[in-house]
């Protein structure tokens, strides 16, 4: 497999593809108007361009999970409280963003966020309804849990053009402690595979499969099996660097692994979110994907033409004029952030 950064906006997720570039390989699929998408969507991550929508609704439909993974905002209920406020995103919400995107001629959309998506009844409708509004590139991820055969069906004829599954381990033992509350990996192995099956058998060229790691102490050991097992049956591999959701380090220091705190002190870092997507949490429009982000609210959905007065805000301007200088330290939510992407080791670890 190859080695390049996909889909990625800080450099914490490298994509390893099989063959060549999962988005050289989707514009082959899917034509011009993917490559000219791609095309805005490298300007933007180069500042270069502020489009008049995003590129990217990025929607956290809900916060509901099977799982409870120790390291993840899910794992406790209070932090979820503390940082989503809102209704969750019913169908009808749903339409209503997609219209608006659609309106706009937005490319990409991923119906998830902090949960396990696959919860949500009929996803594949939704899917389907962004898919028939025009959007090209639809992605989810998933923990692969809840991917029955009648499921798999569904998604394979919905229009998804990437599905990831996070497994982040290799071992069945490693797999219970990072993956609390899961079914056993062999059955989420089974239900990878048998996806993977459904779409040969009917000569499905989309969606391209995927599977992913996020590298932490208590896993790291096994990222070469994980990436040797895994690199002749999918189309990608993710390793990303751990993230934690809150900026409690003390509660979250743990799952550092261990080269990433001999970081550097950061001086200087320039965030491309509010150059490519909003994300939807609930009700509430946001510049970026990090869970405590509620004092970066930029707009609430429902009223039409919330996401495009959100995205030219004057709040969302001056967020990216302070990316755009570089000075990230200006923001405290963002200061937070990027000290947590890259700790330095001068974090006290147990």
């Amino acid at each position: 497999m190859t080695k390049k950064s996909s889909y990625t906006t800080d450099g914490k997720v490298v994509t390893l593809s099989s063959e060549k570039d999962v988005n050289l390989r989707l514009a082959e699929i899917i034509g011009k108007k993917f490559s000219d998408y791609r095309d805005e969507w490298d300007k933007a991550n180069n500042m270069e361009i502020v489009t008049d929508f995003p590129l990217f609704l990025h929607l956290d439909m809900n916060q509901e999970c099977n799982y409870k993974c120790p390291h993840c905002i899910i794992g406790t209920p209070a932090e979820v409280k503390e940082y989503y406020e809102g209704d969750y995103i019913n169908f009808d919400s749903f339409k209503k963003i997609i219209d608006e995107g659609s309106e706009h001629n937005c490319p990409s959309m991923e119906p998830q966020g902090n949960n396990e998506p696959f919860l949500i009844k009929d996803l594949h409708k939704y899917i389907e309804y962004a898919h028939k509004k025009g959007f090209i590139d639809i992605m989810l991820n998933n923990n692969g849990s809840a991917l029955t055969s009648k499921r798999s069906s569904q998604v394979l004829d919905s229009g998804l053009t990437r599905l990831r599954f996070s497994l982040d381990a290799h071992t069945p033992e490693t797999y219970s402690k990072v993956r609390v509350g899961s079914i056993p990996l062999e059955r989420v192995i089974r239900n990878i595979e048998t996806f993977l099956e459904l779409r040969a058998k009917g000569n499905y060229k989309l969606p391209l499969v995927g599977v992913s790691f996020c590298k932490m102490k208590q896993n790291e050991h096994e990222l070469d099996d994980f990436i040797n097992f895994w690199k002749n049956k999918v189309d990608m591999i993710s390793v990303q660097t751990y993230v934690p959701p809150t900026p409690n380090i003390d509660k979250y220091k743990i799952y550092y692994s261990t080269d990433q705190l001999n970081s550097e002190p950061i001086n200087e870092f320039k965030c491309v979110q509010p150059f490519q997507r909003v994300v939807i949490k609930n009700q509430s429009i946001a510049p970026c994907c990090v869970s405590f982000n509620k004092n970066l609210i930029i707009g609430q959905i429902g009223k039409k033409g919330a996401i495009h007065k959100a995205w030219n805000s004057e709040k969302m301007n001056n967020i990216r004029d302070l990316h755009k200088r570089g000075e990230f330290y200006l923001d405290k939510t963002c200061n937070d952030c990027v000290n947590l992407i890259y700790p330095n080791n001068q974090i006290p670890r147990n």
